[in-house]
């Protein structure tokens, strides 16, 4: 498979296995079309048979029809600095979407300061994030649950998260349908770690072949910070993930 078909196939592969019936929209525009910004991040991740490695770089600018410039990679401090010609594919979020293109390095130099030219692309191929989309996960959780006048505590696994809820495989059950919780645990995004706290209530229970309880949970009440690292690490994840 060529690294242009890897490409074209990278945007639809990230929406694809998340658990859900529906595929994210995928459509085609310009690069200057998007709204970047300089210092965002994207994720770049050379295209040879023997590396399969990912990387986070900061765009530093971009001249349309010419070259986009990011900083050097960087794994366990140290600059990786990436041969010219070597082929990339890029994935990034912005707004509600995710993107994806392939482009070649031109250059790199440490002069001034480290930092790469990648070919311009003259489009990228994004998908439109549908509000529901669940990202699966593995992200151990607290759960509190109100009983009387008193709290019950739980520990849990969360298996998919969306903005508006998640599901929680537990080794009991945590309550019936209807019932309140508060769940809390940790995300990590773009390199930060939030501690997320957050009420929900139950609207799904079945068990699994092992025993375990599986909740589906809405969430309620999000305040405006926990509902944007929610969103952002949804994106992040549709961005980064691919088969």
């Amino acid at each position: 498979m060529t690294a242009d078909s890897r490409e074209e196939r990278a945007p639809r592969q990230e929406a694809e296995g998340r658990g859900t019936t529906e595929i994210a929209a995928e459509r085609s525009v310009p690069l200057d079309e998007v709204k970047l910004a300089i210092g965002d991040s994207f994720q770049v991740q050379p295209q040879t048979d023997l590396a399969q490695s990912r990387y986070y770089v900061k765009l530093i600018g971009y001249l349309k029809g010419k070259s986009v410039v990011t900083t050097i990679p960087e794994a366990d401090g140290k600059l990786c600095y990436l041969r010219d010609g070597q082929t990339l594919v890029v994935r990034f979020f912005a707004g509600k979407n995710a993107y994806a293109f392939t482009a070649n390095v031109l250059r790199s130099s440490s002069i001034p300061f480290p930092h790469m030219y990648l070919n311009y692309p003259p489009q990228v191929r994004g998908l439109v994030v549908r509000a529901g989309e669940r990202v699966p996960v593995r992200i151990i959780c607290a759960i509190d649950m109100p009983h009387g006048s008193s709290t019950i505590a739980a520990a849990g696994l969360m298996t998919n998260l969306s903005v508006g809820g998640a599901l929680l495989t537990t080794k009991t059950a945590l309550g019936k349908k209807g019932a309140l919780l508060s769940v809390k645990f940790r995300l990590h995004v773009r390199g930060i770690e939030v501690l997320m706290a957050i009420d929900a209530t139950i609207r799904s229970q079945s068990q699994d072949a092992s025993g375990e309880f599986l909740q589906g949970v809405e969430f309620a009440g999000l305040p405006d910070a926990s509902a944007i690292a929610l969103t952002a690490f949804v994106y992040q994840t549709l961005a980064e993930a691919s088969r």
